[in-house]
């Protein structure tokens, strides 16, 4: 038996819902997009969690994303092959992934990641600076530990964004 509220709430909803003719199909595009996710979105969660930490808008949101990323990484392809199988749907590979990734984003991996390091340059830049003027500022001691604060935690992001740029050359 179905509740009032459900049997209310679906005759407010103005669009029809309509299933897809077969599970499958959309079940291989989420598994496929989950599968991108952990082997080349983790880097990219990693990458955004270490560039909100040096701003220091929200330590913890940064930690979550790294933590997840990793996790992600380590735990992702299996619990999606796991669930593939499962599901019995065709198995999840690299190259349907690929191309799962290149129609949800429209760009590789590789760009993506350039463009963030780009961003994380520019925030570490920013950072830097903004630390210096915080730092230098002899009025209250306050500002003098932000500035200190936003100087270490910029050099901490600045030797991932080297070996960014410095990967390419070297592989």
């Amino acid at each position: 038996m179905i509740p009032l509220t459900a049997v209310l709430s679906m005759a407010q909803f103005p669009f029809d819902f309509m299933p897809p003719p077969s599970w499958f199909p959309t079940t291989t595009q989420v598994l496929n997009a989950l599968y991108a996710l952990s082997i080349r979105g983790y880097l990219i969660l990693v990458l955004v969690g270490l560039i909100i930490y040096v701003t220091g808008i929200s330590d913890g949101l940064a930690k979550t994303l790294v933590i997840f990323g990793i996790a992600t990484y380590i735990l992702g392809p299996i619990i999606v092959n796991l669930f593939a199988d499962f599901s019995a749907v065709e198995p999840v590979t690299p190259q349907s992934a690929t191309s799962t990734w290149l129609d949800m984003f429209g760009m590789s991996d590789a760009d993506m990641i350039y463009l963030i390091v780009w961003i994380g340059d520019i925030v570490v830049a920013v950072c830097c600076l903004a630390g210096a003027i915080l730092y230098f500022t002899p009025t209250a001691n306050d500002l003098t530990n932000r500035g200190k604060s936003l100087i270490i935690r910029a050099l901490i992001l600045a030797p991932v964004l080297v070996f960014f740029h410095v990967a390419p050359y070297i592989i």
